[in-house]
């Protein structure tokens, strides 16, 4: 970012846009996020994929990268959610998960809030 660019890069990310295996797209989000790119990706992570995020973060922190943010919306309530599940299990061999992913830089998200059905989060700049 230069001096005369202010603000905070928000992706928005398709569930397509970093196909691949989870490895791949754990790396990809770490080199965004490391940017302080916020990321919204339409999917919901597994638990078990929230525990490598976490994990991978940890190990990259240092005086540069702080480590990440982040939460998740998921609905699989709807017939049409259910329904979009069973054609992507069945006739596609792969795992269907509506919702979103935001990650983050921890320097650049905070005042997070995550209810059932909602998130929030304030962006800020960082100060140089």
């Amino acid at each position: 970012m230069t001096e005369e660019e202010e603000g905070v890069t928000i992706e928005f990310l398709s569930r397509d846009h970093i196909d691949g295996d989870f490895d791949d797209k754990l790396e990809f989000v770490l080199d965004k996020v490391r940017d302080s790119t916020v990321l919204v990706l339409e999917e919901s992570w597994t638990p078990q994929e929230k525990k490598r995020l976490i994990e991978t973060s940890m190990e990259a922190v240092d005086e540069d990268f702080p480590g990440v943010e982040f939460m998740g919306l998921s609905s699989e309530s709807s017939k049409v959610q259910r329904a979009k599940s069973l054609v992507y299990e069945k006739f596609l061999n792969e795992k269907y998960r509506p919702g979103i992913t935001i990650v983050g830089n921890s320097r650049v998200m905070e005042k997070m809030r995550e209810d059932r059905d909602a998130v929030s989060f304030i962006a800020k700049m960082e100060q140089n």
